[in-house]
């Protein structure tokens, strides 16, 4: 709500308090403003008033952040260097245009310093608005700041953090092959598509194996991070530590990322779905990687309000340590649930 003179009101804009004048209300608060009552006003010695801001009208926590200065400053420097982040990528791939990583770690480090805790990357991430032509840009982009993020949560030398990073711009070079109407088709691939798209850790390996300014981490993430723990991955079925262990991380990244980016066919999945995927899927992962990371991950939800499967509406207050996806709850009406207890329950979007 802003304060503003009376001489500045226009029709259809509403009172945020209410206006009162010799003791006496005059007009209630969210009263719609007509020239009749601006005249009313003036004839009463009203100088100023209150009037409701856009947003004031937002009610969810996704409306309310866009109205969030801090966020629309990460926005800005997000897009700004995400340009910078495609230009040079694009100069490498058609024009063989070298890149050196410290271009790469200054952009990491310019969007990074405009957030405050890695809690809050996750959250500013999952409320953007994806650019539909960008992608498959967009994704190796996130997947290097959440490798920033992860390297944080884990402490990791600065050293390896930055191995970690180039690793998140990098690894789905590949890709960058593949024409987007394959890649980002709506329906389900066919055989041949499939293929093909399995064929991008091979492809990116061979853009980069020559490339003396990268670390051989990077190289390695680049062909082996869709290789799984258990050997079920490709594109050479690798079992346990013969995976290299940055590319270990950047499978669980991978995974992150392709779940908390939207699609045609359906929403982005919130950081507690994106849990349960994990908590189905664990042989698929190095475990001592991946739980600390879960955990740290589910810590960031409490307090954040969900809607279930039921239309019911609640805060997070508690993490099940046994169980991530499933935490206890508040209902609007001050109950208590226990989602690990609720199998008929789930979550559906973060509110």
């Amino acid at each position: 709500m802003k304060v503003i003179t009376v001489l500045e009101l226009k029709s259809g804009m509403e009172l945020g308090e209410s206006v009162e004048t010799g003791g006496k209300t005059i007009y209630e608060a969210r009263t719609k403003i007509d020239d009749i009552m601006i005249d009313r006003l003036k004839r009463h010695g009203v100088m100023c008033v209150t009037i409701m801001e856009p947003s004031d009208y937002a009610s969810t926590h996704n409306e309310k952040l866009y109205f969030n200065e801090h966020f629309q400053r990460f926005c800005k420097v997000y897009n700004d260097n995400l340009i910078k982040f495609k230009g040079i990528f694009i100069s490498y791939l058609q024009n063989s245009i070298s890149i050196f990583p410290e271009d790469l770690m200054g952009i990491y480090n310019e969007v990074s310093s405009c957030i405050t805790s890695e809690g809050e990357l996750l959250d500013f991430l999952y409320n953007m608005m994806p650019n539909e032509d960008e992608l498959t840009y967009t994704q190796s982009f996130n997947a290097a700041l959440l490798a920033g993020a992860f390297s944080n949560w884990l402490k990791f030398s600065p050293e390896d953090k930055k191995i970690m990073i180039l690793c998140g711009f990098y690894y789905d070079i590949g890709k960058w092959k593949i024409p987007d109407e394959i890649l980002w088709k709506p329906g389900k691939l066919t055989e041949e598509e499939f293929a093909l798209v399995k064929k991008h850790p091979v492809m990116g390996y061979q853009l980069i194996r020559n490339d003396t300014n990268l670390n051989e981490h990077v190289k390695n993430a680049v062909i082996m991070h869709h290789e799984k723990y258990d050997g079920s991955g490709y594109p050479y079925h690798m079992v346990g530590e013969k995976i290299d262990r940055f590319a270990r991380y950047m499978s669980i990244v991978d995974t992150y990322i392709a779940m908390a980016s939207p699609r045609s066919f359906r929403n982005a999945f919130t950081p507690l779905q994106i849990l349960g995927n994990f908590e189905q899927n664990m042989d698929k992962y190095d475990l001592n990687m991946l739980l600390p990371l879960m955990s740290k991950i589910a810590d960031t939800q409490i307090g954040s309000h969900v809607a279930l499967s039921d239309e019911s509406v609640c805060e997070v207050i508690m993490i099940n340590n046994q169980n991530y996806s499933r935490p206890i709850l508040k209902s609007e009406m001050g109950e208590i649930l226990d989602l690990k207890a609720r199998p008929d329950l789930n979550i559906v979007k973060i509110i």
